[in-house]
């Protein structure tokens, strides 16, 4: 029978590092849950439903934000396992399990929902193009990365797939962004509109950089070994 335990003689400070990244996904996730007593039903005198009474259900708002609330957390829950080595390379099948809840959950719950949402979203046109092309992202990556998973193409599995979470990460990031913007007191609308794009393009945009050092390094690599 397999066992879970590792060495911690392999845990390097990169490993740390990453597993640190996930468990503080987790707890943003944990606070971002917090909420849900005041979605069901919603509460429009809390929060972030606070100004959403008028077209909550009129517009068909609320199937887009049941959808994403349902969607996300599990999505951003399932995808943190999926960075598990240990989980992708002794464990396939519970890989490959997980992968797919998180495909379904992302193509037919988060991206879809997030999508909906954006239509009405707090800041105006800005937010609206903004939250509409990342749902558009999301769902897209997402998609792409099962097909050529399906073929069997790991390595744009890895990178698609990798794409698809940091794009669902933008949820936890634009919390922090949004804290952060607020120190510097300018109006809220533009605050949120900066904090709503710095959310998911300044981090899409590293981890395109890293995908490019990463692929630069694989092909030395592969000219010293030729």
């Amino acid at each position: 029978m397999k066992s879970f335990y590792i060495s911690p003689a392999s845990i390097t400070p990169l490993r740390w590092v990453k597993w640190v990244a996930i468990g503080f996904v987790f707890w943003i996730g944990f606070l971002i849950l917090s909420p849900f007593p005041h979605y069901l039903p919603p509460d429009f005198d809390y929060g972030f439903l606070s100004n959403k009474a008028d077209y909550f259900y009129r517009s068909g708002y609320f199937i887009g934000f049941y959808l994403h609330i349902a969607g996300a957390p599990i999505g951003l829950f399932v995808g943190g396992l999926q960075m598990s080595r240990t989980l992708r390379m002794q464990y396939p099948r519970v890989h490959r399990i997980a992968g797919g809840v998180y495909v379904i959950v992302v193509l037919f719950a988060a991206a879809p929902g997030g999508f909906i949402m954006a239509m009405k979203a707090f800041g105006g046109w800005s937010s609206t193009l903004c939250f509409g092309l990342l749902a558009a992202a999301t769902w897209w990556s997402t998609f792409i990365g099962w097909r050529v998973g399906r073929r069997f193409d790991f390595l744009r599995h890895r990178n698609w797939m990798l794409r698809s979470y940091v794009l669902l990460l933008s949820a936890v990031v634009l919390r922090l962004g949004h804290l952060a913007l607020q120190t510097l007191g300018l109006a809220p609308e533009l605050t949120y509109q900066l904090a709503a794009w710095i959310s998911w393009v300044i981090p899409l945009i590293v981890l395109e950089f890293a995908l490019g050092i990463d692929s630069l390094a694989a092909q030395r690599r592969r000219e010293r070994s030729s």
